[in-house]
């Protein structure tokens, strides 16, 4: 015969009760830590974003311009490669390691010891959601320095050379990078004419376990990003170090009627990225998307990466604005959207995101 509680239940009720709660409990639990994990692991790479949103705009107010995406000279094979991600390392409390680099040689210069300082792990510049290598294998230096942060190149494909035909001088028109770093660029913030609240300086990139070099040419693949520069700047792609929205080559040969250069236009909308078909057209690069428009593996260490942003937070990736805000942009934003958050002057109206 059972003995009741006052509340009507036995004591073998209050056992398999207690149980069952325990059981639930256990279950549960590992669940909330690993969403308190992962929220940490993106407030740690906001933060990331943050620094090197400072450091940025500290960089602009000492040199009235932000640095230049890449470094490269008028003889084909003198080009440095030094990146911007290089060019602010005084800006987040590592002046000494850049003081070490001898930037008149290149990047990958082993006599100067340029190479050895290349393979310097910035934790500033790794999401730590990100799981893939500190350190990326090279065919120019034994190793470099892995960055999950790419700077905003805007549309159309970067190449390491960037001028008008029959344009003398260095390599530099900024005219032709829509974004904010391009080949010797000195974007300065009076040239965004949309404000700085609507163009977008950094934004992630994530990385496979089994990366390799961005090939000239690639849109897409198993590649890695680093933060000092571009080792080789005749054979390794500008994508090592920034990311487009769109595909396509910006013509360089001349202007239109109008008195724009030609190619891919470079006030208002793209009129190819409002259907599917032009998009095909038109290669779009999306959050997390692949060149076909679908979701990249989840498999973490896996999957491709593409030439826009990416990462292994869930449903985004996350960008520094010029204000210096870090937004988490959505994987399903529209193409529009983010095609004008990449261009710095198409006088378009971005509209929520």
């Amino acid at each position: 015969m059972h003995h009741k509680n006052r509340n009507g239940l036995s004591a073998l009720d209050v056992v398999v009760t207690i149980v069952i709660l325990l059981v639930l409990a256990a279950l549960l639990l590992p669940a909330v830590q690993t969403s308190r994990c992962g929220g940490g692991r993106r407030s740690q790479c906001k933060n990331n974003l943050k620094q090197i949103g400072l450091a940025l705009h500290n960089y602009h107010d000492v040199h009235r311009t932000f640095p230049p995406g890449w470094i490269v000279a008028e003889e084909k094979g003198q080009s440095s490669g030094f990146g911007w991600g290089y060019q602010i390392l005084p800006y987040f409390d590592q002046a000494p390691l850049f003081k070490k680099f001898d930037a008149s040689r290149k990047v990958s210069d082993k006599a100067s010891g340029n190479a050895d300082l290349a393979q310097t792990i910035l934790t500033v510049m790794r999401c730590p959601s990100d799981h893939g290598p500190d350190q990326a294998d090279s065919k120019w230096v034994p190793q470099l320095g892995t960055a999950n942060y790419v700077g905003n190149f805007g549309v159309g494909m970067p190449v390491p050379y960037s001028r008008p035909s029959g344009f003398r001088g260095l390599f530099s028109n900024d005219s032709l990078v829509q974004g904010i770093f391009g080949p010797n660029t000195k974007v300065r913030i009076r040239d965004v004419k949309d404000g700085m609240s609507n163009v977008i300086l950094v934004g992630e990139r994530r990385m496979s376990k089994v990366g390799s070099e961005w090939p000239m040419g690639k849109t897409q693949g198993r590649f890695n990003s680093v933060w000092a520069g571009i080792p080789n700047v005749d054979t390794i792609s500008p994508l090592t170090i920034v990311a487009t929205s769109t595909g396509g080559v910006i013509d360089t040969s001349g202007m239109d009627e109008s008195g724009n250069w030609s190619g891919l236009p470079f006030e208002g909308n793209l009129p190819s990225l409002d259907t599917p078909a032009g998009r095909r057209a038109l290669p779009y690069f999306g959050i997390n998307r692949d060149i076909r428009g679908e979701l990249l593996t989840s498999s973490e260490g896996v999957g491709a990466v593409t030439a826009g942003f990416s990462s292994w937070h869930t449903g985004g990736a996350q960008v520094v604005l010029g204000d210096g805000s870090v937004r988490f942009l959505s994987e399903n934003i529209d193409p529009i959207i983010l095609t004008n958050l990449m261009r710095r002057s198409d006088g378009q109206t971005v509209g929520e995101f």
